[in-house]
């Protein structure tokens, strides 16, 4: 499980990053249905490495605690990191309007999640199994 969290700690900076650099460079839009994708498409490999690794079938408690735990993972680092240091971050959350659309994001963030950790788990099974 430790493996898990840190491949997908190592993937949302990542790709936070590449991102980041793309709206710079490329003026790419920083949209946040973006952020909500690049949040949730590492778990499509999560899932998929955790099927393969599993020496049985994953049950669907294994499966939500691995989901639970890639949501914590993005809420520590999307959320609670930046309301921690940034003081507009704090205010959003404050403000019952910008608390309310962090909380969509958050559940959006955790559909998307479950659905890319269902197509991971599906990938490492094979065509037609």
């Amino acid at each position: 499980m430790p493996m898990l969290a840190l491949r997908y700690l190592v993937w949302l900076v990542a790709l936070r990053v590449v991102f980041g650099l793309l709206v710079q460079v490329a003026g790419l839009p920083n949209a946040m249905a973006t952020a909500v994708i690049l949040a949730a498409a590492p778990l499509a490999d999560i899932g998929y490495q955790a099927a393969r690794k599993a020496t049985s079938v994953l049950r669907l408690a294994e499966w939500a605690l691995i989901w639970g735990m890639c949501l914590g993972i993005f809420a520590a680092i999307q959320i609670i990191l930046p309301a921690m240091f940034v003081a507009p971050m704090r205010a959003v959350l404050s403000d019952p309007a910008g608390l309310q659309q962090t909380a969509l994001i958050l559940l959006a963030t955790g559909g998307l999640m479950a659905v890319f950790l269902w197509i991971g788990a599906r990938s490492a099974r094979g065509p037609g199994r």
